[in-house]
């Protein structure tokens, strides 16, 4: 295969060489020239070519021609100036040649593309720099596209006023296309990273955006177009000035505007379409919002997880998809018991309530419009199984609200290094909150209390406070709720179970929210009054 065009004379043919006879490793030139890219045999009065052009690399370099691109709306100073070109493969077929160089200006390797779309190499691909890099010095204003037409494209509608190179090798390698031309890319003043407007280019825009140094990026969006060339060839050159000057300044994650707010500062929140059993618990949670970790702590014997079962089974049949972590029960258990609360039954205490028919009915119904899933732990709560299990719960079945019962069991199974409970509670916690800010779900997480001073305990129904969840005070800092239950104090074989709101992030509200009526018979947690707060 022959080189690129590499001196002011333009290609004419590929020829017989005459010293080794190949039937077509000879270029021949409009100023009467050849050069065979074989032996390397010189004829004519024309320059003879540079020691890089001798080299290896170089002999593999294909010879094409300047001619515009139609379809792509390009025109043929354009292309002169990048030193794109149309030419011919080593199988004959017609491709175009972008022609790459190296960090001394000189051609060292072509990216040679198809009709077919297909894209291949030849040349030095290492010694590749930014396409189009050596047409501009460092100065104000670099514009970096994903592609050879798209940098192309950028350059033509401002007259090649702004240096604008592209990427070796799309979005795939942006990252490490950049980083290996850093000291180009940051001498200039500003820099637009003009990627394509689909997920992929937009997240490589990002990743370059935040390996290089702050401040120094802008990323540009044109939501009407895929790509620059698209919208050059739709006729709409202002969507590619306006996308470049209206570039936006990338910020990290995390990092907002104020001006950006204006627009939603008076809008009310929404009411989470998440709600409890029970009406006082909503009327001062405002119900249970994504994201959010809710902690329910009580003591031994008070009734956690018939407490938790009700909230889940009033969630699963409002229609959301749920998930059951129950680490003291078998999955068969957690299933009697909310098969037990749509029958308003007690067939885990009294199987004779109800006939198996009645049982699988009734279980069908409940999951006919909103699926529930358990988790199956066969003893195992190594805590990175569990976070494993809430991901696939989130990101595969869909889960909006999970509860995982309960954190005690986690902690005697972790082992490790750390034997500290109070470090690996802080741990632990830390890391199911971070979960659940990525995962945008609720989880509710059921804690013991520690043990009160005194003879009182808290299954004689002292009351429950903030600083007496067991452990660490992460518990407490990281919760968005934390729900307290009371045993009724006058009388602790009562039943009655008094609610305590002892941290309410959103509204910030707490108190007394509630006291429900166990009822033996049914297994349900109904509200026994409705004077809310007094």
């Amino acid at each position: 295969m022959a080189p690129v065009e590499q001196t002011e004379s333009e290609f004419v043919a590929h020829v017989e060489c005459e010293k080794c006879g190949s039937r077509d490793n000879a270029a021949l030139y409009s100023d009467g020239h050849s050069y065979c890219f074989g032996c390397g045999d010189w004829q004519g009065d024309g320059e003879a070519p540079t020691e890089r052009k001798k080299g290896a690399a170089n002999r593999e370099l294909i010879d094409g021609q300047f001619t515009a691109l139609r379809a792509r709306r390009l025109t043929e100073d354009t292309c002169r100036k990048y030193g794109y070109t149309i030419g011919k493969d080593k199988d004959r077929q017609t491709v175009q040649i972008a022609t790459y160089r190296d960090k001394k200006g000189i051609p060292c390797a072509q990216k040679v593309r198809t009709k077919d779309k297909k894209f291949s190499i030849v040349g030095d691909a290492k010694a590749m720099t930014l396409f189009g890099s050596h047409i501009w010095s460092t100065g104000g204003k670099l514009v970096i596209a994903e592609g050879e037409i798209d940098s192309m494209s950028i350059a033509q509608v401002q007259n090649h006023r702004w240096p604008c190179v592209s990427l070796v090798n799309g979005a795939q390698s942006a990252k490490r296309s950049v980083l290996a031309n850093y000291d180009y890319v940051t001498s200039f003043k500003e820099v637009i990273l003009f990627f394509d407007d689909d997920e992929s280019g937009q997240k490589a825009a990002i990743d370059v955006a935040e390996a290089l140094p702050i401040g120094l990026c802008k990323i540009a969006r044109m939501p009407d177009y895929k790509d620059a060339n698209e919208a050059l060839v739709d006729g709409n050159a202002k969507a590619i000035i306006d996308a470049i000057f209206q570039a936006r300044e990338h910020r990290p994650d995390g990092i907002v505007s104020a001006v950006d707010l204006r627009d939603v500062i008076s809008e009310a929140d929404a009411i989470s379409p998440i709600q409890y059993p029970w009406e006082a618990l909503n009327e001062i949670s405002k119900g249970i919002r994504p994201s959010s970790l809710v902690t329910i702590a009580a003591g031994s014997g008070t009734g956690k997880s018939t407490f938790v079962r009700e909230i889940m089974y009033h969630i699963q049949q409002s229609g959301f998809t749920c998930g059951m972590m129950m680490l003291e029960e078998t999955t068969k258990r957690t299933a009697q018991g909310m098969v037990g609360l749509h029958m308003d039954k007690n067939i885990s205490v009294d199987p004779d309530c109800a006939t198996k028919e009645e049982i699988e009915s009734a279980y069908d119904d409940m999951l006919k419009d909103s699926p529930l899933y358990l988790f199956d732990h066969f003893g195992s709560t190594e805590l990175d199984i569990i976070v494993q299990r809430i991901q696939f719960m989130a990101r595969a079945l869909g889960c909006q609200v999970i509860c995982l019962d309960h954190i005690s069991v986690l902690v005697s199974g972790m082992t490790g290094a750390v034997t500290d409970e109070r470090r690996l509670v802080d741990s632990l916690v830390t890391r199911l909150r971070t979960e659940v800010q990525a995962l945008g779900i609720c989880l509710l997480m059921v804690s013991h209390l520690r043990r009160p001073s005194g003879d009182l305990g808290h299954e004689q129904g002292h009351k429950v406070r903030l600083n007496d969840l067991r452990s660490s005070h992460s518990l407490a800092q990281l919760s968005d709720q934390v729900l307290g239950l009371e045993i009724d104090k006058e009388d602790p074989t009562s039943g009655m179970r008094n609610l305590v709101m002892l941290k309410n992030r959103h509204t910030g509200e707490v108190g007394h929210c509630g006291t429900l009526q166990y009822n033996r018979t049914t297994g349900r947690l109904t509200d026994a009054d409705k004077s809310f707060g007094f």
